[in-house]
């Protein structure tokens, strides 16, 4: 038995799909409301936590800390995987890290260096990259999506992304999608499917190793990803092939004009990029890697 606690009503659907791809592994899960306090194991008929199962979680500075050293003197296995940059961000070091300290694994997607958590006294970091959900078919977009030459999914929350969006509105048809409801599912999938361009980048591009997941749900989704080159995402797409890389702003406006200009390459590249995604970069495969780092520590069998 897997206890994961997180968000799941109304559902983050990065939670939903672990658990549904750690079930497709044979491990059942039983799933819990973080922010509702009466809704942990043991209660409302839900299973109690036994020794050795795990205690999953993907947003460790949201269980209380008491909570986590009770589960650990009951002898289960704490375990977090987060897709978040933490370090330096707000009051987020100071949220996450007691927590991590208490944890027997930590996966994490915030660069391939583990330095800044060994120097916090966490040496049980594992680098996990996000992924995509796993579709064993694309329908075609919805003929009433509304079309556009580039859309950016997500918050324009910092200076460089509005400076972004403010570049591409002055040139094409811009859009931003998914900034208050997120999308999901079919309809992201219609997004994707009726943009020409799914522009992305990153809280951090100086990090290698670190990156959105922007590329993996957009491709995921049969989108054409363009997005902010960083060190060591070359190791997983090739530009041109797979997607677009840009360096910088003005760079972007170059590639963004040379891509629309060439719509046959740009939808072979489109196909190649969902097709490896669903190969390699699903939650179900993912899930898989996850596993097999807690069994080669024993912490599963």
């Amino acid at each position: 038995m897997i206890h994961y606690i997180s968000y799941f009503d109304p559902p983050w659907h990065n939670e939903c799909d672990v658990a549904a791809a750690l079930e497709l592994h044979g491990y059942p899960v039983s799933r819990y409301q973080v922010s509702d306090p009466h809704d942990r194991p043991g209660t409302g008929g839900k299973p109690q936590v036994k020794a050795g199962e795990l205690v999953l979680t993907s947003v460790p500075h949201r269980v209380p800390i008491a909570e986590l050293r009770e589960y650990k003197a009951q002898g289960a296995i704490l375990v977090c995987w987060y897709w978040d940059w933490i370090f330096g961000l707000g009051n987020r070091d100071a949220a996450y890290i007691p927590a991590l300290r208490l944890m027997h694994a930590v996966f994490s997607s915030d660069g391939f260096c583990g330095r800044p958590y060994i120097r916090r006294g966490i040496n049980c970091r594992h680098y996990l990259p996000q992924c995509a959900v796993p579709r064993t078919s694309l329908a075609p977009p919805d003929r009433r999506t509304k079309k556009h030459d580039i859309v950016f999914l997500g918050h324009l929350y910092s200076p460089d992304r509005q400076d972004l969006a403010r570049r591409l509105r002055h040139r094409w048809d811009f859009a931003n999608v998914g900034f208050g409801p997120r999308v999901w599912g079919a309809e992201l999938a219609d997004v994707c499917q009726s943009t020409s361009i799914m522009i992305g980048t990153n809280y951090r591009n100086d990090i290698p190793g670190y990156w959105s997941d922007r590329c993996y749900v957009t491709m995921g989704a049969g989108g054409f990803y363009l997005g902010q080159r960083v060190k060591g995402l070359e190791r997983i797409f090739q530009d041109g092939v797979h997607c677009g890389f840009f360096d910088g702003p003005v760079d972007m406006e170059t590639k963004v004009e040379q891509w629309l200009a060439h719509p046959a390459e740009l939808e072979a590249c489109r196909q190649r990029g969902h097709a490896l995604v669903q190969q390699r970069h699903t939650y179900t495969k993912r899930v898989g890697e996850l596993l097999s780092a807690l069994r080669s520590r024993q912490f599963l069998k």
